[in-house]
């Protein structure tokens, strides 16, 4: 099959105004940027799956200065804020995804291969345990919900994509939709440490999960970076992670751990909504915020391909497939201080609605499929 290039230049505009009344400001020279890529290794998609990478999502400090964004694979299409890929049968198979972040002079400020696996979604030969397990946004259940629903057509709030026949697939745990035909575990305001000081891994298996456990999902770091200053040490949090990846390796050493990417806050008021302007997450908004998530993930992906960790622990980068634009709640209020009209607020900061939850799932669905098949 003949594929075909695709090449994205995205144009950031840097300030205008402020930059226009700096003396020092020269067009001709624009000033470095502070953006960088912040995407995973590996990316997964499935035949006939909708897969989007948003560019908003993968790069840090994104309005930061001028600069392009290139992306150069031969599958899928780039548009203004993602690239999508649907892929064919003939797709499955491996290929890299190469992206640039250079200046309008053309030079390179960063640059990330990422390979891409496709696969075709095929019912696995013996029944497998997944396991879902997190704090608050785990504890919604949609994410599991809607997973089951993709995988095996479980009862679920979404109905498009169409679900798959994969009845091999379990989704096990202490909590369950209404039909008990999906179990997940999730608990508000946990963190790593919470888990490894109150959770007992066999005894919650041999209880919950059939005595069986081939694959969990974990969802953790969030509330760990509520409190923490953009710029401070994570060394705990991932130390934390490790320390709970360690546990279920020791208990199941043939369990398969697939380590869920931070999701970016909401961009649009929703963290000046949650948090007053005296506490981390209020002094340092949305920028703050991003840094902390995008600094984390980076630190994940380095756990998952360091050598004690590779041979059993996948990256599972959501965050890339998480469109963090348009996936929190909002409400329309009057503008005040005598302007005109409404204006458009999130309402959360980290808390997505169903969307953003489906979208996690959608992220899981493809790595258990792409992980199975390898």
């Amino acid at each position: 099959m003949k594929h075909k290039s695709v090449c994205l230049f995205i144009s950031c505009l840097f300030l205008l105004n402020a930059c226009q009344d700096d003396p020092e400001w020269n067009p001709v020279n624009p000033v470095e940027t502070d953006a960088e890529l912040t995407i995973g290794d590996k990316i997964y998609a499935v035949v006939g799956d909708t897969l989007k990478i948003y560019f908003n999502s993968i790069v840090l400090n994104p309005a930061s200065g001028d600069y392009g964004l290139a992306l150069k694979c031969d599958k899928g299409n780039n548009y203004s804020k993602y690239w999508q890929y649907i892929p064919k049968p003939e797709d499955e198979g491996e290929t890299t995804i190469e992206l640039q972040i250079y200046d309008l002079k053309g030079k390179i400020l960063d640059n990330k291969a990422v390979t891409l696996i496709t696969r075709v979604a095929k019912n696995p030969d013996i029944r497998q345990h997944v396991l879902c397990l997190g704090n608050s946004l785990m504890y919604a259940g949609q994410t599991p919900i809607e997973l089951s629903r993709r995988l095996k057509s479980t009862p679920g709030v979404a109905h498009d994509p169409k679900g798959l026949s994969l009845n091999n697939y379990d989704l096990v745990g202490r909590l369950h939709n209404a039909d008990q035909s999906v179990g997940w575990e999730g608990r508000p305001g946990w963190t790593w440490q919470k888990y490894i000081d109150d959770f007992d891994v066999q005894s919650y298996v041999n209880e919950y999960c059939g005595g069986q456990l081939d694959y969990v999902y974990l969802q953790l770091g969030i509330n760990e970076l509520l409190w923490l200053d953009p710029f401070a040490d994570q060394s705990f949090v991932v130390n934390g992670a490790k320390a709970i990846i360690n546990r279920i390796h020791k208990s199941y050493p043939a369990c398969k751990i697939l380590l869920g990417s931070v999701l970016l806050p909401s961009q649009n008021g929703g963290l000046g909504n949650k948090y007053p302007a005296n506490i981390v997450s209020g002094i340092y908004g949305e920028k703050g915020f991003n840094l902390k998530v995008h600094r984390l993930n980076k630190a994940y992906n380095e756990l998952v391909n360091s050598a004690d960790y590779s041979s059993f622990t996948y990256y599972i980068d959501n965050n890339a497939q998480y469109d963090c634009l348009n996936v929190y709640p909002k409400v329309e209020r009057p503008s005040g201080n005598y302007v005109p009209g409404n204006e458009t607020i999130e309402t959360d900061g980290i808390h997505p609605t169903n969307i953003g939850y489906w979208q996690i799932a959608a992220g899981i669905f493809r790595a258990l499929i792409g992980i199975e098949a390898s």
